[in-house]
């Protein structure tokens, strides 16, 4: 899973003007920004022989200071995604289709920034879809 977020960050990051983080983000965050998240990597068995693929999704929560920069920062990051394969030694994945679930725009109460009082956030999910690579 480490290789697939790691490729996953290194997309947003070079296809976007925006800082990722994986799982919480470290530090003071320059605004807007986009936080990634998954499991450690759900499994399921699909086949006869047993053999385990990774059937599991991607969260990609992206904040801005105002819901239109929200909007701004969904359009740049599913530009990135969508069609994008994530790489990994151990996994050969499918392109990213578009989100399949999207959560509104929303602010962000827990969260109150000098000059700009609450941030806002939405939340697309994707498919994040592969099968063992074999050696």
């Amino acid at each position: 899973m480490r290789a697939l977020i790691d490729s996953l960050i290194a997309r947003v990051q070079s296809e976007t003007p925006y800082k990722a983080y994986f799982g919480e983000v470290t530090g003071t965050p320059e605004y807007p920004y986009v936080l990634l998240w998954t499991s450690p990597g759900a499994l399921e068995s699909n086949t006869l022989d047993g053999v385990r693929d990774l059937a599991d999704r991607l969260g990609v929560t992206m904040v801005a200071t105002t819901g239109i920069g929200v909007l701004n920062v969904a359009k740049h990051v599913r530009t990135a995604l969508t069609g994008f394969t994530p790489t990994s030694d151990q996994w050969l994945m499918e392109a990213f289709r578009p989100p399949f679930d999207s959560q509104p725009v929303e602010r962000d109460r827990d969260v109150s920034l000098p000059n700009y009082g609450y941030p806002f956030f939405a939340v697309d999910l994707y498919r994040l879809n592969g099968t063992p690579k074999t050696y």
